[in-house]
Protein backbone atom coordinates (compact mmCIF):
# COMPACT_ATOMS: atom_id res chain seq x y z
CA UNK A 1 0.00 0.00 0.00
CA UNK A 2 1.27 3.52 -1.18
CA UNK A 3 0.99 6.81 0.57
CA UNK A 4 -0.59 9.41 -0.75
CA UNK A 5 1.37 12.19 -1.71
CA UNK A 6 0.93 15.67 -0.20
CA UNK A 7 1.25 18.68 -2.65
CA UNK A 8 2.91 21.71 -0.63
CA UNK A 9 2.82 25.34 -2.02
CA UNK A 10 6.11 26.41 -2.38
CA UNK A 11 6.88 29.09 0.02
CA UNK A 12 7.87 32.08 -2.42
CA UNK A 13 3.91 31.92 -3.67
CA UNK A 14 2.59 33.70 -0.60
CA UNK A 15 5.54 35.84 -0.53
CA UNK A 16 4.93 37.04 -3.71
CA UNK A 17 1.44 37.28 -3.28
CA UNK A 18 2.13 39.95 -0.66
CA UNK A 19 4.71 41.61 -2.50
CA UNK A 20 1.97 42.17 -4.86
CA UNK A 21 -0.66 43.64 -2.79
CA UNK A 22 1.65 46.02 -0.89
CA UNK A 23 3.02 47.17 -3.92
CA UNK A 24 -1.05 47.65 -5.48
CA UNK A 25 -1.42 50.40 -1.88
CA UNK A 26 1.53 51.78 -2.31
CA UNK A 27 0.76 52.41 -6.07
CA UNK A 28 -2.44 53.77 -5.30
CA UNK A 29 -1.83 55.56 -1.99
CA UNK A 30 1.56 57.42 -2.96
CA UNK A 31 2.10 57.62 -6.63
CA UNK A 32 -1.19 57.65 -8.84
CA UNK A 33 -3.03 61.11 -8.61
CA UNK A 34 -6.53 61.65 -8.76
CA UNK A 35 -8.29 64.59 -9.03
CA UNK A 36 -10.37 63.69 -5.77
CA UNK A 37 -7.46 63.12 -3.83
CA UNK A 38 -5.76 66.16 -4.74
CA UNK A 39 -9.22 68.20 -3.90
CA UNK A 40 -9.31 66.28 -0.45
CA UNK A 41 -5.97 66.67 0.68
CA UNK A 42 -6.01 70.09 -0.41
CA UNK A 43 -9.12 71.12 1.88
CA UNK A 44 -7.96 68.65 4.58
CA UNK A 45 -4.79 70.57 4.90
CA UNK A 46 -6.32 73.95 4.22
CA UNK A 47 -8.47 73.01 7.44
CA UNK A 48 -5.82 71.90 9.33
CA UNK A 49 -3.91 75.24 8.46
CA UNK A 50 -0.94 73.06 7.29
CA UNK A 51 0.18 75.41 3.89
CA UNK A 52 2.99 73.57 3.25
CA UNK A 53 0.36 70.97 1.89
CA UNK A 54 -2.18 73.21 0.45
CA UNK A 55 0.72 74.79 -1.43
CA UNK A 56 1.85 71.60 -2.48
CA UNK A 57 -1.65 70.73 -4.11
CA UNK A 58 -1.70 74.14 -6.27
CA UNK A 59 -0.71 74.74 -9.65
CA UNK A 60 2.21 76.68 -10.40
CA UNK A 61 0.06 78.54 -12.78
CA UNK A 62 -2.36 79.22 -9.76
CA UNK A 63 0.09 80.68 -7.04
CA UNK A 64 2.02 82.90 -9.36
CA UNK A 65 -1.17 85.06 -9.20
CA UNK A 66 0.56 86.09 -5.52
CA UNK A 67 3.67 85.68 -6.42
CA UNK A 68 4.66 88.43 -8.92
CA UNK A 69 8.16 88.02 -9.37
CA UNK A 70 7.37 84.44 -11.27
CA UNK A 71 5.28 86.34 -13.54
CA UNK A 72 7.57 86.36 -16.54
CA UNK A 73 8.42 83.09 -16.45
CA UNK A 74 7.72 80.23 -19.04
CA UNK A 75 5.75 77.93 -18.30
CA UNK A 76 8.30 75.81 -18.64
CA UNK A 77 10.74 77.30 -16.07
CA UNK A 78 7.50 77.79 -13.52
CA UNK A 79 7.25 73.48 -13.21
CA UNK A 80 11.49 73.59 -12.63
CA UNK A 81 10.65 76.24 -10.42
CA UNK A 82 8.18 74.22 -8.52
CA UNK A 83 9.50 73.72 -5.26
CA UNK A 84 10.68 77.27 -4.32
CA UNK A 85 7.01 78.30 -6.18
CA UNK A 86 5.57 76.27 -3.07
CA UNK A 87 7.91 77.37 -0.21
CA UNK A 88 6.61 81.05 -1.15
CA UNK A 89 3.41 80.25 -1.69
CA UNK A 90 3.03 78.45 1.60
CA UNK A 91 4.38 81.47 3.49
CA UNK A 92 2.10 83.88 1.66
CA UNK A 93 -1.20 81.84 2.00
CA UNK A 94 -0.37 81.32 5.52
CA UNK A 95 -0.21 85.23 5.84
CA UNK A 96 -3.09 85.96 4.14
CA UNK A 97 -5.18 82.80 6.18
CA UNK A 98 -3.35 84.36 9.78
CA UNK A 99 -6.47 87.08 9.73
CA UNK A 100 -9.01 84.41 8.26
CA UNK A 101 -11.45 82.31 11.11
CA UNK A 102 -12.53 79.22 9.88
CA UNK A 103 -15.98 77.84 10.67
CA UNK A 104 -15.81 75.21 13.63
CA UNK A 105 -16.85 71.84 12.02
CA UNK A 106 -16.28 72.56 8.41
CA UNK A 107 -15.61 69.64 5.84
CA UNK A 108 -16.36 69.28 2.04
CA UNK A 109 -17.81 66.43 0.41
CA UNK A 110 -16.87 65.31 -2.89
CA UNK A 111 -19.56 64.44 -5.50
CA UNK A 112 -17.71 62.05 -7.83
CA UNK A 113 -20.88 61.49 -9.94
CA UNK A 114 -19.59 64.79 -11.51
CA UNK A 115 -15.88 64.14 -11.70
CA UNK A 116 -14.20 64.43 -15.34
CA UNK A 117 -10.99 63.70 -16.65
CA UNK A 118 -8.94 64.22 -19.25
CA UNK A 119 -5.21 63.86 -19.88
CA UNK A 120 -4.01 66.96 -19.17
CA UNK A 121 -7.05 68.55 -17.10
CA UNK A 122 -9.94 67.16 -14.92
CA UNK A 123 -13.10 68.64 -12.93
CA UNK A 124 -13.94 68.06 -9.53
CA UNK A 125 -17.06 68.92 -8.04
CA UNK A 126 -17.49 69.74 -4.21
CA UNK A 127 -19.53 70.37 -1.53
CA UNK A 128 -18.92 72.57 1.70
CA UNK A 129 -20.42 71.44 4.94
CA UNK A 130 -20.84 73.11 8.08
CA UNK A 131 -22.01 71.38 11.08
CA UNK A 132 -23.12 68.56 8.45
CA UNK A 133 -25.00 71.22 6.50
CA UNK A 134 -24.44 72.08 2.75
CA UNK A 135 -23.39 75.31 2.60
CA UNK A 136 -22.15 75.83 -0.61
CA UNK A 137 -20.72 74.31 -4.07
CA UNK A 138 -17.70 74.86 -5.62
CA UNK A 139 -15.94 73.53 -9.00
CA UNK A 140 -11.93 72.73 -8.98
CA UNK A 141 -10.41 73.05 -12.37
CA UNK A 142 -7.45 70.24 -11.93
CA UNK A 143 -4.16 70.79 -14.57
CA UNK A 144 -2.20 67.59 -14.72
CA UNK A 145 1.70 69.06 -14.01
CA UNK A 146 4.32 65.79 -14.42
CA UNK A 147 2.00 63.44 -13.19
CA UNK A 148 0.01 65.14 -10.42
CA UNK A 149 -2.92 66.79 -10.74
CA UNK A 150 -2.65 69.94 -9.00
CA UNK A 151 -5.48 72.68 -8.36
CA UNK A 152 -5.16 75.01 -11.52
CA UNK A 153 -8.66 77.48 -10.69
CA UNK A 154 -11.98 77.23 -7.75
CA UNK A 155 -15.26 79.00 -8.10
CA UNK A 156 -18.50 78.92 -6.97
CA UNK A 157 -21.24 76.57 -9.00
CA UNK A 158 -24.65 76.00 -8.75
CA UNK A 159 -27.11 73.48 -8.28
CA UNK A 160 -29.12 74.50 -11.73
CA UNK A 161 -25.44 74.10 -13.46
CA UNK A 162 -24.46 70.58 -12.25
CA UNK A 163 -26.27 69.21 -15.41
CA UNK A 164 -24.11 71.16 -17.83
CA UNK A 165 -20.60 70.24 -15.51
CA UNK A 166 -21.94 66.61 -16.03
CA UNK A 167 -22.57 66.72 -19.96
CA UNK A 168 -19.41 69.14 -20.40
CA UNK A 169 -16.59 68.07 -22.87
CA UNK A 170 -13.07 68.71 -21.44
CA UNK A 171 -11.77 68.58 -24.65
CA UNK A 172 -10.69 72.20 -25.41
CA UNK A 173 -9.79 72.66 -21.72
CA UNK A 174 -7.42 69.77 -21.76
CA UNK A 175 -6.13 71.02 -25.14
CA UNK A 176 -5.37 74.34 -23.59
CA UNK A 177 -3.52 72.65 -20.74
CA UNK A 178 -1.25 70.43 -23.39
CA UNK A 179 -0.59 73.71 -24.96
CA UNK A 180 0.33 75.33 -21.72
CA UNK A 181 2.49 72.46 -20.57
CA UNK A 182 4.15 71.48 -23.80
CA UNK A 183 5.48 75.16 -24.44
Amino acid sequence: MSKPTTRSIPTFIPLLIVVIIGSMYYYAAFVESSPEKTVQDFYQSYFERDYDTVSKNLSVFWSIRFLPQYSTMTPAQLLENRETIEKESSKVIAEIESKNELPKNISIELMPSYTKKAEYSALVVYTFKENDQPSGMELAILIKEKGKYRIFNMSPVAAQDLEQVKQGNLQELDAGFKKLLTE
